[in-house]
């Protein structure tokens, strides 16, 4: 499916709507902007999709699919301009930079400031919203409509679309064996990224060109007991008072305190 070509039809349905300035036209053109959001978005998700997984490509909200993007590169609702020039020699900047356009995305914040917003007339007034005089006022919906349009019209307008530039890591999480997808933009060095299906937590940082490597974000915790000393390495997210585990030195269950301390049961 073509969903930027279906963006821009449900952006100019909605734009033929608002002309009429019916209050029932402002209601339909809100829907049909609500479907623009959705679309572009699900446009700009195509060029995850392979970092992003099934699960999360079947994501319908839009915030939270933009959401996933951005944990897999924290750059991926941010505009990008494209200049291309040949180098003088290999590895040396080009003297004239030829400009092929801006890749304006439309972002988190516009997601936010308005999709729930549009889904709010979309709905019946309940019995204790006309109690307390909240009803529709579709003026005030015809100028948030517009503020959308405009947005959409820019991203729309873009002259190149869904270009993304980061080096790309994968790993298999040595907690839970789950594929770990994320990229590194090339003016971050390093970033926490996180297992999505345990949690589990690593810092990526760039090693050489093109490559990462991921790190175990643990704690290393030794065990207090004099006879022992055996060392453990706790993940960050269970580094938490109350917590326990069984050392593998002795056998003894140990757990987090104000300091590390052996539970009063020595049993795991």
């Amino acid at each position: 499916m073509n969903y930027r070509s279906t963006a821009r039809t449900h952006c100019q349905s909605a734009k033929d709507l608002l002309s009429s300035g019916a209050d029932d036209d402002v209601l339909l053109a809100a829907l049909k902007l609500r479907m623009a959001l959705e679309s572009i978005t699900y446009d700009r998700s195509k060029g995850f999709a392979e970092d992003l997984g099934t699960e999360a490509m079947k994501t319908w909200q839009p915030k939270k699919l933009m959401e996933r993007m951005l944990e897999v590169d924290p750059h991926a609702d941010a505009d990008a301009t494209l200049s291309f020039g040949e180098e003088p020699s290999l590895g040396e900047a080009p003297e004239t930079m030829q400009l092929l356009g801006t890749d304006h995305v439309l972002n988190l914040r516009t997601l936010k400031k308005h999709y729930d917003a549009l889904g709010s007339y979309l709905h019946t007034p309940t019995l204790a919203q006309i109690e307390q005089g909240k009803t529709h006022d579709y003026a005030k919906l015809g100028q948030r409509c517009s503020k959308i349009i405009d947005a959409l019209d820019t991203a729309l307008g873009s002259k190149v679309w869904n270009s993304t530039f980061a080096t790309r890591g994968v790993m298999d999480c040595s907690e839970c064996g789950s594929t770990i997808r994320r990229r590194l933009p090339k003016d971050i060095s390093e970033r926490v990224v996180q297992c999505w299906s345990c949690s589990a937590s690593y810092t990526m940082t760039e090693i050489e060109d093109q490559k990462v490597r991921f790190e175990p974000r643990q704690v290393r915790v030794t065990c207090p007991k004099p006879d022992c000393g055996d060392e453990s390495y706790i993940w960050e997210r269970n580094v938490e008072r109350g917590n326990s585990w069984p050392c593998h030195g002795c056998g003894s269950k140990l757990m987090f305190a104000l300091g590390v301390a052996v539970a009063p049961s020595d049993k795991p």
